[in-house]
């Protein structure tokens, strides 16, 4: 399955310059916890069939493949596709994934065709208010009623106690990365510029402008797209969750929600 993405600025920043200074952190053991997190929030069955929106390289998909039904993961990026393809193995037991290009802004989805779905980290809400809400309305509707849904973005009440940051680190391969961030507590919206040099000499750099909602913005953007709230929780910053309200002090939020049956 395959798609024509609208161009969008995170073309040139989820590539090369987003993956390689944080892969070396995308271990087994995060994938796993995160996986299991996902699993038990989404109540996940073995006759589900599942979305994970962004999916990147596919790493989440793999690890919940072998308890559900199916999972469709679904990226803009046809590179990171790739990696996702060539890294999944032949399936034992039941179906691998399967991956489908497209666009956030034009999903290619029938309606109620997801028992659940889930977007990890900051990659749904890319856009100004309108888009992002249009786009978790869009995600409802491919959700069947009962169904359920999961958001994972950074926490926007502990960025606003310290809105700016800065980081340089070395890589395994000698790279070096530096990167600022800006976060405006006003319009919810933290700006992150990254700059990776490699050992060559080469440099890629972007910036990356994601919005993270409040709580209390949680509750209208849900009501806006037909959905209602079951949770607004965190991990413990080690991929698990400690199944607690929402921490102001938590590196991330978690929006578990709902489509009514009624």
């Amino acid at each position: 399955m395959d798609g024509s993405p609208a161009p969008h600025w995170s073309d040139g920043y989820y590539g090369a310059l987003y993956l390689e200074p944080i892969a070396d952190l995308l271990t087994p053991r995060l994938t796993a916890l995160e996986a299991e997190v996902v699993a038990g929030l989404l109540r996940l069955g073995p006759r589900d069939l599942v979305l994970d929106l962004a999916c990147g390289h596919g790493r989440h998909a793999r690890a919940l493949a072998g308890r559900v039904r199916a999972v469709v993961g679904l990226e803009r990026s046809a590179a990171y596709l790739a990696r996702a393809r060539a890294a999944t193995p032949a399936p034992v037991g039941g179906p691998g994934p399967a991956w489908l290009r497209a666009d956030l802004r034009a999903l290619p989805l029938r309606p109620g065709a997801f028992d659940a779905a889930f977007s990890w980290y900051a990659s749904l809400f890319m856009f100004d208010d309108a888009g992002n809400a249009a786009c978790l309305a869009a995600l409802a509707a491919a959700i069947r009623p009962g169904g359920r849904l999961l958001v994972h973005h950074a926490n926007p009440l502990r960025l606003a106690r310290q809105p700016r940051d800065a980081s340089r680190r070395t890589l395994p391969d000698g790279s070096v990365v530096e990167e600022t961030s800006e976060f405006d507590p006003a319009t919810g919206v933290d700006r992150c510029h990254r700059r990776l040099v490699r050992p060559s000499g080469a440099v890629l750099a972007g910036t990356a402008e994601l919005r993270y909602y409040r709580p209390s913005e949680w509750r209208s953007l849900a009501a806006g797209a037909g959905l209602r709230i079951l949770e607004l929780t965190s991990t413990t910053g080690a991929g698990e969750h400690p199944r607690r309200e929402l921490d102001p002090e938590a590196p991330d939020l978690i929006a578990l929600l709902e489509k009514p049956i009624t």
